[in-house]
């Protein structure tokens, strides 16, 4: 008993500082249990939601969450947007700089989007450089208006390796596309596809002109 008293103060001690000699502890012990099984519960809730660089929402949460999301606008009536996002010539980046500071350039992105889309909105980093944003809409334009904020945020970056960093987006949304969040994601990696293939073209087609010149 003695060394558990002797551990709580401690606890105590370490989050609030010395406390008196004749502090009750032995009346306050089922409180503090309970306060300290619940901050480490609180925090294990994180650590297991959120992607360890970023911050950001993992996979996992994303796919408990649809199923209340996709409730939660069928009642309101409203679209859901999904938004799958790549970067654009990543493993150039990460190969000519470092990992460490590919991770830097994810980090900033990640800032970016909470920047530019709204606390409602749920945002993931679903895997390697690419990320999901899952946004309820009645009006496309108000969507776009926040697509083009992060893609202005972008091209305004400081980015430290003073080149152009870019993103290929792809949407799909529902229920107009599907109804399943993995038949969404299909549709939005798909048409992510599409933009990614013209912007290698237009690449292409800027180092052809470039040799001419």
């Amino acid at each position: 008993m003695a060394a558990v008293l002797l551990y709580i103060r401690g606890i105590v001690e370490k989050d609030f500082g010395r406390v008196p000699e004749l502090f009750p502890f032995p009346a306050i012990i089922p409180l503090l249990l309970a306060w300290y099984l619940g901050k480490h519960y609180d925090k294990y809730v994180y650590l297991s939601t959120r992607d360890a660089l970023t911050g950001l929402y993992n996979r996992r949460y994303i796919l408990e969450q649809f199923p209340k999301l996709r409730t939660y606008a069928d009642l309101k009536k409203v679209n859901i947007a999904i938004l799958l996002l790549d970067v654009n010539d990543f493993k150039e980046v990460n190969d000519h700089y470092g990992h460490e500071y590919g991770d830097q350039v994810l980090e900033t992105l990640s800032k970016l989007l909470n920047d530019s889309f709204d606390k409602k909105d749920m945002i993931a980093r679903w895997g390697g450089d690419e990320f999901l944003v899952l946004s309820l809409f009645s009006d496309e334009t108000v969507l776009n208006k926040k697509i083009n904020h992060f893609k202005d945020q972008m091209k305004r970056g400081n980015w430290p390796h003073k080149g152009d960093l870019s993103v290929s987006i792809g949407k799909a949304s529902y229920p107009s596309d599907a109804n399943h969040l993995k038949e969404l994601i299909v549709k939005a990696d798909s048409s992510m596809y599409e933009v990614k293939m013209n912007y290698k073209q237009m690449q292409a087609v800027k180092r052809e002109e470039s040799t001419q010149h």
